[in-house]
């Protein structure tokens, strides 16, 4: 995974040092913000990923919908699994998806080249 500048999804902004210049993550931490990206990233919504495949399809299940939540685990953990696994970094993906309110919430269990990973995404 190539190194990668460090956002804050809570914030919405880039981490900075003391001196002001964007921190850099690598390795698993850069691994683990992709994940972060690539579900926060509706497919096909913006023209910069045009023809890239890049992006999850998440919105387009909760969004508006009203599925029964069976059916909507199962084609999300199914639309995680294959957005994850675009990554050749990634080798198995375990999700666990609650939603509480408008909140989805997504823990997942990764197998990666760096080893085991464990990541929360909130959307």
């Amino acid at each position: 995974m190539k190194d990668s500048f460090k956002f804050d999804f809570d914030t919405g902004e880039f981490v900075l040092d003391s001196a002001g210049d964007v921190v850099t993550v690598s390795g698993i931490e850069a691994l683990k913000q992709w994940v972060q990206k690539i579900l926060r990233t509706q497919y096909n919504r913006y023209k910069l990923y045009n023809g890239t495949y890049y992006g999850s399809n998440i919105e387009d299940l909760v969004v508006g919908k009203s599925y029964n939540m069976d059916f909507t685990e199962s084609e999300l953990k199914r639309e995680i699994e294959k957005a994850l696994l675009k990554n050749d970094d990634i080798y198995t993906v375990a999700s666990t998806i609650t939603r509480k309110k408008e909140k989805l919430y997504i823990d997942l269990v990764l197998t990666t080249v760096y080893g085991a990973a464990e990541e929360a995404v909130s959307l």
